[in-house]
């Protein structure tokens, strides 16, 4: 049941972005690589889809071409999607970038200009 209910949710998750996000995943969808090799298996998350013919080979959505809905047209939008079909997808979003750490000498030295020395200099004085 909890499988279910994760599943669920990740179908209405993607039906709310593609509704009221749709740069986002505009955005998403450039950043995918991979092409679709028509599994079915994004058509079977939480219940099967009542357009989806299986074959023993492949699958087929029958209304691929005329009409599917936009989080069908979608998916995957990131990488929660992937793992909502349990990894067998064929598409791929490229790892994200880790940030660098620095080390104590590659820290920016806070110099003050001469300028600023001189004028705390006037204040002192006075």
């Amino acid at each position: 049941m909890k499988a279910f209910l994760l599943a669920f949710s990740g179908k209405i998750r993607r039906a709310f972005l593609c509704l009221f996000k749709p740069s986002r995943v505009r955005k998403a969808k450039e950043s995918r690589q991979g092409e679709c090799d028509m599994c079915g298996n994004c058509c079977r998350i939480a219940f099967d889809c009542p357009f989806l013919k299986v074959f023993e080979t492949h699958s087929l959505c029958r209304i691929y071409h005329i009409g599917r809905p936009a989080p069908c047209q979608a998916f995957p939008i990131d990488q929660r999607d992937i793992d909502d079909v349990g990894g067998a997808c064929s598409f791929s979003f490229p790892e994200p970038s880790k940030p660098r750490r620095l080390s104590p000498n590659d820290l920016p030295v806070w110099n003050r200009s001469p300028a600023v020395y001189s004028r705390e200099a006037e204040i002192e004085d006075s």
